[in-house]
This record gives C-alpha cells, sequence and structure tokens, in this order.
C-alpha cells in the first residue's frame, strides 16, 4: 500500500505542477488580453475636440462679390468630429447661392446644393476652404459656423 501511495504522491506533484503552470499561463493570458482590450478602448474612444482652453466656436462670413464669381471658403481648420452649418445670410432680394465641395461644382447645375435666404447645409470639413461658393446676385453672403 505504500508503493500504492508512493506512485499517488508523484503523480499528484506532477498534475500540481501541471495545474500550476497552467494557472499561470491563463492568468499571464488574461493579462495579455486586457491590456489589448485597453488599447482597443483607446482607440476607439474619440480624442476631445478641442483639449484644454481654446475656442468653442468659430465663425466666419464669405461674400460672393460678383455674381458667377466662385469664391473659395476660407483657410480654417476645422477639429475633427465637429459639423460645420453654412447658412446663407438674408438678402434684400431673395438671390439663389451655390454651394459646391469644388470650384468647378459650384458653377454646375448638377452637383452643387442650391440656398435662399436663410437656408442652412450642415458638413463635417477639416477645412473651409474645401467648400466653394457662388450665387446669382452680387453681394450675396454665406456665415460658416462650427462650434463644439
Amino acid at each position: 500500500m505504500t508503493i500504492h501511495n508512493g506512485r499517488f504522491l508523484r503523480a499528484l506533484d506532477s498534475e500540481l505542477g501541471g495545474i500550476e503552470n497552467l494557472a499561470s499561463a491563463m492568468m499571464q493570458f488574461t493579462m495579455q488580453v486586457t491590456t489589448v482590450l485597453e488599447e482597443i478602448k483607446d482607440l476607439l474612444t474619440p480624442p476631445e475636440l478641442v483639449p484644454g482652453p481654446a475656442t468653442e466656436a468659430l465663425i466666419r462670413r464669405v461674400r460672393v462679390n460678383t455674381a458667377g464669381t466662385v469664391v473659395q471658403g476660407p483657410d480654417v481648420a476645422i477639429p475633427p468630429g465637429v459639423s460645420s452649418v453654412i447658412r446663407q445670410r438674408r438678402h434684400t432680394t431673395s438671390p439663389n447661392g451655390y454651394i459646391a465641395l469644388n470650384e468647378h461644382d459650384a458653377s454646375s447645375t448638377g452637383t452643387r446644393i442650391e440656398t435662399v435666404n436663410g437656408d442652412t447645409v450642415v458638413l463635417v470639413l477639416s477645412n473651409w476652404n474645401k467648400i466653394w461658393f457662388d450665387s446669382d446676385t452680387n453681394n450675396t453672403d454665406f456665415e460658416l459656423i462650427a462650434e463644439q
């Protein structure tokens, strides 16, 4: 019986060592998974729009001085994730305004947005210089607004 118990103890010791190794491997795996999940979370979490004390809103005006002459928006960078509201300002007459994403499209009837007094368009842009304006009437103003 002693011999039998001796084999049992050796077998148990061997298995316990294996179980301890398995437990250690599982702990390491858990730590690695936790680290990877934290990295994924950091990548999926959007950055602060404007960190620290910074401008909370941007407002600019674009004027089409001469009808039919396309005007590029100002070179103003917009933080990621911030939408831009473009509004055609009120005018004494009711001119048609045009907004497009390139110079050619601003004068092409099929690929531009047509606006009248007070109409707004919301776009997500990285810079206001990526939009172009035109109008049927001289001195037509557009407002560009971005806020966090």
